[in-house]
């Protein structure tokens, strides 16, 4: 087969369609991708749309990869990641629903790659996914969702705009404060040492509670 069939980059209706071929090494096929992304850039500039990986099933760290090549070498906008093999309301909003602007925010995210390094402050209005650490005095800020690949150490505020089913998620979450909505919290120094699971932050009963992701 022509490796330039490896990769392919299909336009529909419901957004870009990244179909992979299956029986290659992933090494190979992630070289291939980024070199058909960097071809592609144009096909790719200034798109908010949401994309969906099909022919093959990849792990969470393989979807990362090549969502981080995406945000490197293209200005697209990602809106949502639909499930290539099934329909999954989770991920994909549904054909002739429209979705009040509140959830709206839910579907609509931002991946950052690199670091929010002291004094810089991301601030996107729908959900984040931060491929990197927010160093103490660094924040992120928006009106969905945030989920920090890394380390939190500065300040992150999710719901910003209001709403308190919001979540905060990190793979090591020692922040200077917490913000879902309106309600604030702050670690105390003995929760800032050691290892730690990943864990999430979320509201109930109007109080932030922070627990181990399982």
């Amino acid at each position: 087969m022509n490796q330039e069939n490896f990769v392919m980059f299909k336009g529909t209706k419901d957004g870009i369609n990244i179909i992979l071929q299956e029986d290659i090494s992933f090494t190979e096929l992630k070289t291939l991708f980024e070199k058909k992304v960097i071809e592609s850039a144009k096909f790719f500039e200034g798109v908010k749309t949401s994309i969906s990986f099909q022919g093959r099933t990849l792990s969470q760290e393989e979807e990362t990869a090549f969502l981080d090549i995406l945000s490197e070498h293209t200005t697209m906008t990602i809106t949502f990641i639909r499930d290539g093999s099934k329909d999954d309301p989770t991920q994909k909003i549904p054909e002739g629903v429209t979705l009040p602007e509140d959830m709206e925010q839910y579907y609509i995210t931002k991946y950052h790659k690199g670091s929010i390094r002291s004094g810089q402050c991301l601030t996107f209005d729908g959900s984040v996914v931060v491929i990197g650490d927010v160093n103490p005095g660094g924040e992120v800020k928006a009106s969905g969702n945030i989920i920090i690949l890394g380390q939190l150490k500065g300040i992150a505020h999710a719901g910003c705009n209001g709403m308190t089913s919001t979540f905060i998620s990190a793979l090591y979450m020692v922040p200077v404060q917490l913000r879902i909505a309106d309600i604030i919290t702050r670690f105390p120094e003995e929760n800032k040492k050691g290892p730690k699971p990943p864990e999430f932050a979320y509201v109930e009963d109007d109080q932030i509670y922070v627990m181990p992701l399982a």
